[in-house]
């Protein structure tokens, strides 16, 4: 079985209609999350009872890196200001791209002297805006990265 270079789960976000990589990240986690609705009552068997088919599905991304002054990263920062959603993309060699709306719920920043300045923000998934799309492959091309899905759009050049 192959291994997925770590590289390669990237977090975008939309600025102008245009996904921009969000610059200087090290390092990005991304968590799936399905509600559990607990239903267990006193005529059961005291055992545990979930309700089938019910709860809140949502994504949580983590992400950190150096701070700079790239427009992504601007962008990033004025929108925890302002308190607006974003549109944000995150993509991984395991053949899955999620995109939607987002709310960054929170940032940190923080330098040590003698150190690059910091930062982590989480974002949170907002409505069900956020999709799953699983129709491609990646694939490394010399110096570049390729989606094929039929088209072999390009992706990105490393």
């Amino acid at each position: 079985m192959s291994k997925l270079k770590g590289q390669f789960f990237r977090l975008y976000v939309e600025i102008d209609s245009v996904f921009t990589l969000l610059a200087a990240l090290r390092s990005t986690t991304m968590t799936l999350n399905n509600e559990a609705v607990d239903v267990t009552d006193k005529d059961g068997s005291l055992w545990k009872t979930l309700l089938e088919g019910a709860g809140v599905e949502s994504i949580s991304i983590k992400a950190s890196g150096i701070c700079n002054n790239s427009a992504s990263f601007l962008f990033i920062r004025s929108s925890v200001i302002t308190g607006t959603f974003i549109n944000a993309r995150i993509e991984s060699n395991l053949n899955k791209v999620y995109e939607g709306a987002f709310k960054i719920t929170s940032m940190e920043s923080s330098g040590e002297y003698n150190k690059e300045e910091i930062f982590s923000l989480t974002l949170d998934s907002s409505n069900s805006t956020v999709r799953t799309i699983s129709d491609f492959r990646l694939l490394e091309d010399g110096s570049y990265r390729l989606l094929e899905d039929g088209s072999r759009r390009l992706l990105e050049a490393a």
